[in-house]
């Protein structure tokens, strides 16, 4: 790895906005609050120092001469600020005699040529490999508060840059109404291929995640294909369940739960019925969430019609401790029941 170091103005960087990759696989959404954002622009246009900024060189790539290694938030603001249509003005303040109130980046008079001439300290990374660089951002990092995901996605392995690959491309993720903020969708598929690659029998913490990515990190596509496979076919699946009721696996456990069952099922999801599956998992969702303040109800007295031991049990293992083994295994046991078990929702 080599790095050269260069003095960049603000209108340098901007005129580069299209030859710079913002956001590589490495590199996580962007997060920033508003506030922050306009707290950056109001420290440069106070002339205060910014931390260096990593850009690797990408001579390679036919779209792009640089990706951004660190810095990808403040780069970010900094171009929304100054967008023909920017994102956002300034809060009310007095800089060098001018008020920012209010201000756009068109609007700032003259403070806008001290705003262009203002330089970054670049670090330009050169004749490196995909590893080097996934390490220097996660040392880069160190002091930052990325979690679980956010650290798994800088790794360098080959699971893991197979699970984001079908994040990107797996129509699912576009319509299923999961937020994708710092890298959900690819969270919940590190769950449901954590469980299948250990067939249920360990626990979903981070740790048991991160095992995964090292187990496989160094793996050919046919030792891990099968999941990947087997997983683009359950999003198929899912993804037709979703069109019939839009954003109904929006939470984890609901996600988790419904991916691994028709996972474990994975032979026989063409007879599904996928209309009756969907009636059914809605009226335990409703039923779910209403007892979910006070499960108790649900075992209260058995002689009423209300009276359903498997929900409560469903809800407890899903509010408490959701991702022990234990747990889970007991959840998969009762939407089995619930949903495949005597075989009324397989077509004939």
């Amino acid at each position: 790895m080599k790095i050269r170091l260069a003095n960049w103005k603000v209108k340098t960087l901007n005129t580069r906005i299209d030859k710079i990759n913002p956001a590589p696989q490495y590199q996580r959404t962007s997060v920033w609050s508003l506030s922050k954002k306009k707290l950056l622009i109001d420290s440069m246009l106070r002339g205060y120092d910014l931390p260096k900024f990593y850009l690797r060189a990408t001579p390679n790539d036919p779209l792009y001469e640089y990706e951004i290694t660190d810095g990808q938030q403040r780069i970010r603001a900094i171009w929304e600020f100054m967008s023909d249509d920017s994102k956002y003005s300034l809060e009310r303040t007095i800089i060098n005699g001018t008020s920012t109130h209010n201000l756009e980046y068109k609007e700032l008079g003259a403070l806008k040529e001290d705003f262009d001439n203002y330089e970054l300290n670049i670090a330009i990374i050169e004749e490196t490999t995909p590893e080097e660089i996934r390490s220097l951002f996660a040392r880069l990092q160190m002091g930052a508060q990325l979690n679980q995901v956010e650290l798994r996605h800088a790794m360098a392995s080959n699971i893991g840059s197979a699970i984001f690959s079908v994040v990107e491309a797996h129509k699912f993720f576009k319509g299923c109404r999961i937020i994708n903020t710092r890298f959900k969708h690819q969270d919940y598929l590190d769950h449901v291929i954590t469980i299948a690659y250990n067939n249920g029998l360990s626990d979903v913490k981070a740790k048991n995640i991160e095992k995964l990515y090292k187990d496989l990190a160094d793996s050919t596509s046919n030792i891990f294909s099968p999941y990947i496979q087997k997983t683009n076919q359950i999003l198929d699946l899912m993804d037709k369940l979703n069109s019939i009721s839009k954003g109904i696996f929006k939470n984890k456990w609901t996600f988790v739960d419904t991916f691994w069952l028709l996972y474990s099922c994975h032979d026989d999801i063409d007879r599904i019925d996928e209309k009756k599956f969907v009636e059914q998992f809605k009226i335990f969702e409703q039923r779910r969430v209403g007892n979910n303040r006070n499960p108790d109800m649900l075992i209260s007295d058995p002689t009423k019609p209300t009276y359903d031991r498997d929900l409560y049990d469903y809800i407890l293992s899903f509010k408490f401790s959701g991702n022990f083994q234990k747990n889970i295994a007991l959840r998969h046991a009762i939407f089995r029941k619930k949903f495949i078990g005597n075989g009324i929702y397989l077509k004939k």
